[in-house]
């Protein structure tokens, strides 16, 4: 891991602020009426940035089968969107969250960067819609995009937390369907290995300043809901690597899910895929979304030169 961590800033006093403040207001996740208070929480916080996308993008849904799908263009894009290059994110929040506002106006400033058109869909989330409803949400999304004629490898896939493990999970049904590949899967303090067997889990337990493993075991039980942890299809980062795009994965050295990023790239690499990997000191989990970080935006400028340099 020591490898990864020369090339990258030192961690800002902002960070460390930030850090302090997670730590004082981070609580397990145990029961449905902690997660329906959580819920109301990130409604609450992704209201500030309503709006906020619309700044550089014009943005319009489209209906799959179970859920919407925001589609962002640039608002000076005037360029045939079939021909377009596209970057599908998928949204974390621990396969229960949503936070449609933050996501968007991650996403809008990603497409103003690359010149791209984004699309995030609004997957069904548990406990309400247990696996495998968000795996198949996603991936309607990506063959939605084949349909209507855009080529593969004009798409890159993006996951942040429980995106990444989306993404991972829809890799392998790629692979399944004999689907080509997109160009590229970028994930961000990936999700994927529900055995939760990564030593990261133990040794950043008290570290990590954002969870608790406990709160993992709840929102293990709500999404699995009763399915074998050491299925692939459950536990994307067990299955093999085989014929993926090239792959970029970040993370925190002290979060709990670091080694799902660090196993997943050792794996690719094994398996003769293209593979960069990040490994930030002191960060929090997922910390691209927090905007007001330097560090934020560095780790946004490397994700789109990676992204760039596989179109």
């Amino acid at each position: 891991m020591d490898a990864y961590k020369d090339v990258l800033m030192k961690q800002s006093i902002r960070s460390r602020l930030l850090n302090f403040v997670l730590r004082l207001i981070r609580r397990p996740i145990r029961n449905h009426g902690q997660l329906m208070a959580l819920r109301r929480r990130f409604a609450k916080l992704d209201e500030r940035l309503v709006g906020n996308a619309e700044r550089l993008c014009r943005i319009s849904q489209v209906d799959l089968s179970h859920c919407q799908t925001d589609v962002l263009q640039t608002i000076d894009f005037s360029d045939d969107p079939i021909k377009a290059k596209h970057v599908l994110l998928f949204h974390g929040g621990a396969y229960c969250l949503r936070s449609p506002n933050t996501y968007r106006s991650m996403l809008a400033g990603i497409c103003n960067n690359l010149g791209a058109i984004g699309v995030l869909p609004d997957y069904r989330l548990a406990p309400e819609h247990p696996h495998p409803a968000a795996i198949e949400d996603c991936f309607e999304s990506y063959k939605m995009l084949l349909d209507k004629g855009v080529a593969a490898d004009h798409i890159a896939l993006l996951g942040d937390s429980a995106g990444g493990g989306l993404v991972l999970s829809i890799l392998a049904k790629i692979r399944e369907e004999n689907l080509p590949m997109p160009t590229s899967a970028s994930l961000f303090s990936p999700a994927g290995d529900w055995t939760l067997s990564g030593a990261s889990l133990f040794q950043n337990e008290g570290r990590d300043p954002m969870f608790r493993l406990s709160s993992f075991l709840f929102f293990r039980s709500l999404y699995l809901d009763g399915h074998n942890t050491t299925d692939p299809a459950v536990s994307p980062l067990l299955a093999s690597f085989s014929g993926y795009p090239p792959m970029y994965f970040t993370a925190s050295e002290t979060e709990l899910l670091r080694d799902v990023a660090i196993v997943g790239a050792e794996k690719a690499r094994e398996a003769g895929v293209t593979v960069e990997i990040d490994i930030w000191p002191g960060q929090c989990h997922d910390m691209q979304l927090m905007s007001i970080l330097p560090e934020s935006k560095v780790a946004l400028n490397k994700l789109c030169e990676f992204i760039a340099k596989h179109w």
